[in-house]
């Protein structure tokens, strides 16, 4: 259930300092001194003191020496995730410190702009916070926490992000199975500031309207933003057919680009009805189908689109649904495919990485 009242103070219940050291095991310190952030179990050799779950160890290779300091969780097959190289207190400071580098990060691509507010602030380990995912939706900030060491911080979090962004709201999300991997509970709820459900926001000059507490992800599909430029780009005069729409982002570009007809398929009417919405905000005209997608192809008319975009969720969350996988792709994209007119332009994605790109292809 989602919980959208505010959340009470957080105490900062953790460490700043380790509590204790673990050794690697000869011959595997090599990718962390070549800058990869993971220790996996099978390559710790042994602990010193008793580091609890989510407090701060020091990690040193097999000869002693000091690689640095990293979140410790016995329960994780990546027992020990870096957070920092240098022999420091990882206390609010620390925090305060990294939220601004990740900003300055952010400022130099000119994120955020005129036509842009919406974009990814804190990506994890790619700005040295481990489990740590902050994203920007105009004056709101969305937040999910996937590892329990951040989580037992979230507080220190949570001024850090206050102080530098000063956002009207702070969402947090739910961190779904990583939670239980971690061995914690992450309710979705109103972390900091305004209670409110929706937040307004653009994103290349597109009117939208996200959910954090109840789309998906933090609430749209950031990484897509390129994508969605490219197939307006694309758009001109063509007949577009949008499979898998969620919020409508590449058929709102469609219609920006010069789209002659663009038809939007999603099984939920939640998306299709946020379509709509859209639409109407961007004074675009799309048609938004409320169906599955593997049933609207397998009806719809032989070479019908011009631009095809299918999108769909994950196939494969695990290796064990691999070959699964492999066929729900060959046929969605087969079915699809047969909808493309001569020299159409079509797009097909994936977001399970246990499927390669020679295996999609």
């Amino acid at each position: 259930m989602t919980n959208v009242s505010p959340a009470a103070p957080l105490p900062f219940a953790a460490n700043p300092a380790p509590t204790g050291k673990v050794t690697l095991r000869k011959g595997k310190a090599r990718p962390l001194w070549f800058g990869h952030p993971w220790v996996y179990a099978n390559a710790v050799e042994k602990v010193d003191g008793t580091p609890e779950p989510g407090d701060i160890i020091s990690l040193l290779d097999t000869d002693g020496r000091f690689i640095g300091q990293g979140l410790w969780n016995v329960r994780s097959q990546i027992p020990v995730r870096l957070i920092s190289r240098q022999d420091e207190p990882i206390d609010a400071a620390f925090f305060l410190r990294r939220i601004r580098e990740a900003q300055a990060r952010r400022v130099a691509l000119g994120l955020p702009n005129a036509t842009t507010n919406v974009y990814r602030l804190v990506n994890s380990e790619g700005d040295n916070l481990p489990g740590l995912v902050v994203d920007v939706y105009g004056d709101a900030l969305s937040v999910q926490i996937t590892t329990l060491g951040l989580f037992m911080r979230r507080a220190a979090i949570y001024d850090a992000l206050q102080t530098v962004l000063q956002p009207k709201t702070i969402f947090q999300v739910n961190a779904g199975s990583y939670a239980d991997l971690e061995g914690f509970a992450c309710n979705a709820e109103i972390a900091r500031g305004q209670s409110r459900i929706t937040v307004a926001c653009i994103e290349d000059g597109i009117k939208l309207e996200v959910e954090p507490l109840a789309g998906q992800k933090t609430g749209m599909f950031i990484d897509q933003r390129v994508a969605r430029q490219r197939v307006g780009q694309w758009a001109k005069g063509r007949r577009v057919l949008d499979c898998y729409a969620y919020a409508g982002g590449f058929s709102l570009q469609a219609a920006r680009g010069g789209a002659t007809e663009i038809t939007a398929v999603d099984s939920s009417p939640r998306a299709v009805t946020r379509i709509e919405a859209h639409a109407a905000a961007n004074g675009a005209a799309v048609r938004a189908v409320e169906a599955d997608v593997f049933r609207f192809l397998q009806t719809a008319t032989a070479g019908a689109y011009d631009l095809v975009i299918i999108d769909p969720p994950k196939f494969a969350k695990a290796r064990k649904d691999l070959e699964a996988a492999r066929k729900g792709y060959e046929r969605l994209n087969t079915l699809a495919l047969r909808t493309c007119a001569p020299g159409a332009i079509y797009v097909s994605c994936s977001c399970s990485q246990n499927i390669s790109a020679d295996d999609l292809e």
